[in-house]
């Protein structure tokens, strides 16, 4: 089984100096405040080639969130809120929302937004590893582990939203329902090599069952969220997850036929396989669909992608052995109502990666913490966000090799 991924762009943000002026009275908080700024525009230039090696990326996220430590914890025995969260004022865009940005003093919403950003690059490597002409066993597991630990660092930010001073707008990436939709889809994506994995192995029809199921399920959940959101920006992510969805309800029927023929139950055994026909039918029509709806994401046609093609003679020869035994030895009667999908998976289901943020940096301790005066600087109105008056502009991904070679394996599993 191949897959194929939608992908939505890098947020963009304003270059940040750390320059605050009459507050940095010890050589100590000059050097946070320098290794910051450097750090800051190191992990922004990394984030944008999904190429760059996990280890170098996360080395530079963990580092520069330990350096930030002192801006949003308090280095004191009380801990809590930092004095200097609303410092400095941050410029972020939001992956859906094209260049209108989003100002705030407040250093919560830099590490949210950061931590969005590290969670989409995860997606992107996933893309870019599973996109070799060959793909190993390890590989697959770097992108399974890929998705995990961007579910996880979405869900990181869900749970800690509410620390933004500002309720987040519709549609932005702090707004419950996108972080929803990009867990569920990041564990959903994670599962399909789960599920790729299953077919390959030759484990049983009604585990592959269950866990396409489960695929799909999470799919869907992923497209309600996105429901009460302006469809003119979000319908292609929608289309996206709609055809996901009804690709793994074909083969959650499909290898539920063979569950059944496996039990001698042939009539409900070529049901449950044109169940699965009919759920191939609707995502070929959700893939023109894709294709033509508005909203960030890939130009493409995800019906001539390997991942489509291969599940036809899968769902084909089902059918063909079903109805074959069925109509040499066991003439049972077709039922008009479809065998229910047989339980949840046993095993195989996915779980986010849980984040933890990184402790401060050894450079932190109360004695520098204290060393940032706040009453020696004149402090802005941070009191509320505004919109920015100019657009940033977006960030320029590195182009992200993907191979048009179909992968040497029974299940064709790539990731796109």
């Amino acid at each position: 089984m191949a897959h194929w991924f939608h992908r939505n762009p890098l947020k963009a943000t304003a270059h940040v100096g750390f320059e605050m002026k009459g507050v940095l009275t010890s050589p100590q908080a000059s050097k946070i405040c320098s290794e910051l700024r450097l750090r800051r525009d190191q992990l922004l230039e990394h984030l944008k080639d999904a190429n760059n090696d996990t280890a170098i990326v996360e080395d530079d996220f963990h580092t520069y969130l330990a350096l930030f430590y002192g801006f949003f914890t308090a280095i004191d025995e009380k801990g809590g809120d930092s004095k200097l969260k609303p410092l400095i004022r941050f410029k972020w865009t939001s992956s859906m929302l094209g260049g209108l940005a989003t100002e705030l003093s407040d250093s919560w919403f830099e590490v949210l937004n950061m931590s969005i950003n590290m969670a989409l690059w995860y997606t992107k490597h996933a893309a870019r590893v599973a996109g070799r002409d060959e793909v190993s066993e390890a590989q697959a597991k770097e992108v399974h582990t890929s998705l995990r630990k961007a579910a996880g660092l979405f869900q990181f930010v869900k749970e800690n939203a509410s620390k933004v001073s500002e309720t987040p707008a519709a549609g932005s990436d702090l707004d419950a329902n996108v972080l929803s939709a990009y867990i569920n889809q990041s564990t959903a994506e994670a599962q399909e090599v789960t599920v790729a994995r299953a077919i390959e192995l030759k484990h049983s029809p009604s585990l592959v069952s269950a866990l396409a199921k489960e695929t799909a399920d999470l799919f869907t959940a992923a497209d309600k969220t996105l429901q009460g959101l302006d469809q003119n920006i979000f319908m292609k992510w929608r289309r996206y997850c709609q055809l996901k969805a009804q690709f793994y309800m074909t083969y959650a029927y499909g290898f539920l036929g063979e569950s059944l023929l496996a039990e001698d139950k042939c009539g409900e055994a070529v049901r449950a396989c044109k169940e699965g026909e009919s759920c191939m039918t609707y995502a070929e029509q959700f893939c023109k669909e894709y294709a033509k709806a508005q909203g960030p994401g890939l130009t493409a046609k995800p019906e001539q992608h390997l991942f489509f093609r291969r599940i036809n003679p899968i769902l084909k020869r089902h059918m063909d052995k079903a109805e074959r035994e069925n109509g040499f030895i066991y003439h049972q009667k077709v039922p008009q109502e479809c065998p229910e999908l047989q339980g949840k998976a046993t095993h195989g289901l996915v779980k986010a990666e849980q984040f933890a943020l990184p402790p401060p940096s050894s450079l932190w301790n109360p004695t520098v913490y204290q060393s940032f005066d706040i009453n020696k600087t004149s402090m802005p109105d941070f009191s509320k966000s505004k919109k920015s008056t100019k657009d940033l502009p977006a960030v320029k991904e590195a182009p992200i090799y993907q191979t048009d070679k179909d992968p040497n394996n029974s299940s064709g599993c790539v990731v796109s």
